[in-house]
């Protein structure tokens, strides 16, 4: 009787310590629809978990997991915004914001869902098809925490950057547990890829590939190996292939923009990264990328609504930069030199030179920038009075200290255009 008591004893400490171990864990739910939310929350917080997070759209989600370390993330996979779940999964394991031993379920209404996500780069741990009863959940939730187990040595060498004992222990893995080969050959190439032995891991993926030619993953590894091996028109041709088999294989774009770029390719880069904006519109890095390579090819037009774009996106947010604005000037004065009566970009230029002295108005650099520009618009619609009463104003902002100043030269050259020489 007193063993017995012991063990009870033992047991329903083991469960109150799982308990507090879960209560200390943070969970983020991402989903639209009210009825869903709740339920889900109802669901872990029956489980344990009380530190819960709750958001409804992609756009705020995405925000959120890149700031803040969530131990489970449940992300309805249609948002019914401009981001995805399968875009919050990829940023997440892209920029190593959420660790790869953390639970990322993705919940679906797509039936079809299981045959895209063995194509991806980034596959979530398990998914889930609406509607599911409870006991689904749970017995799912179940078998990914296992999971998780099985690959936690794996996960801890990754965080080590133990790439050689992650080889290791991913082939001891596919020994033991055949159903998770992909998992373990997809380490064991990004093992190889991490090393150097590109040749090599070039290899492992073929041979992924012989017996499964759908993983894009796959072709998207031997890519990123041909670009390391100096092969570039190799490494497009496996890209655009990736691309036809996952038009959601967010990266495989971005290589191919790099690509052809590097190629001097301009117009084919141009082109890949207006098809990538198109599934992921919101994504700043993306839309400065176009607007960068646009006004390297003299593209204004694109250049313009690029950065036009990138300001809405970061305006009031840690990324937004006087050097977007700046250079949206340059897009707008370049554009007036082909149309100088154009009075709709005539009324931006306005607003943004306005936009650009008010928020970058302690950075002296901003502020000669901003005149710098200015002028440059007034020259172009040949009017000089206003570009030397510019030029006046930048002049006593320089002597204050609230513009930065011009080497002897830069003044010269000024004037000069300016006609006061």
């Amino acid at each position: 009787m007193t063993d017995a008591i012991t063990l009870g004893v033992e047991a329903t400490n083991d469960t109150q310590q799982e308990f507090s171990n879960l209560s200390k864990k943070r969970v983020l739910i991402i989903e639209d629809l009210g009825e869903m939310r709740s339920m889900l929350k109802s669901l872990v917080t029956s489980m344990g978990y009380t530190n819960v997070d709750v958001e409804s759209s992609g756009q705020s989600a995405l925000k959120r997991i890149l700031e803040t370390q969530y131990d489970v993330v449940l992300s309805d996979y249609n948002l019914g915004g401009s981001v995805d779940g399968q875009q919050i999964l990829e940023a997440s394991r892209k920029t190593y914001s959420q660790d790869y031993s953390n639970i990322f379920i993705m919940i679906t209404a797509d039936t079809s869902y299981e045959r895209v996500v063995s194509a991806l780069e980034f596959q979530p741990d398990s998914y889930l098809v609406k509607p599911f009863p409870p006991n689904a959940f749970f017995r799912r939730f179940e078998r990914v925490k296992k999971q998780k187990k099985v690959f936690e040595e794996i996960n801890n060498a990754r965080k080590e950057n133990d790439y050689e004992k992650m080889e290791v222990l991913s082939k001891a893995v596919m020994k033991q547990y055949p159903h998770f080969a992909n998992l373990c050959l997809k380490t064991i190439g990004e093992s190889l890829y991490a090393r150097g032995k590109y040749k090599d891991a070039k290899a492992h993926y073929a041979r992924i590939i012989q017996k499964n030619e759908k993983l894009a993953w796959a072709h998207f590894g031997i890519a990123l190996c041909e670009l390391k091996l100096g092969t570039v028109v190799a490494a497009i041709k496996k890209l655009e292939h990736t691309i036809d088999l996952s038009r959601h294989f967010l990266s495989a774009y971005d290589l191919l923009a790099d690509a052809y770029e590097d190629l001097g390719n301009l117009e084919e880069a141009q082109a890949t990264i207006l098809d990538v904006l198109k599934a992921s519109p919101r994504s700043s890095d993306r839309v400065l990328k176009l607007a960068q390579l646009s006004m390297h090819m003299k593209d204004w037009t694109t250049a313009e609504h690029a950065y036009a774009r990138l300001i809405r996106l970061t305006r009031e947010t840690s990324h937004e930069k006087v050097d977007y604005y700046y250079d949206y000037l340059k897009c707008l004065t370049n554009l007036l030199i082909i149309e100088p009566d154009n009075i709709k970009i005539n009324d931006k230029f306005k607003r943004i030179l306005y936009r650009l002295r008010s928020f970058g108005k302690t950075n002296p650099i901003a502020m000669s920038n901003s005149y710098r520009v200015e002028i440059q618009h007034y020259l172009a619609n040949k009017n000089k009075s206003e570009a030397i009463r510019s030029w006046m104003q930048w002049q006593q902002l320089m002597k204050s200290g609230e513009a930065t100043q011009l080497t002897e030269a830069q003044t010269y050259t000024l004037k000069k255009r300016l006609g006061l020489l």
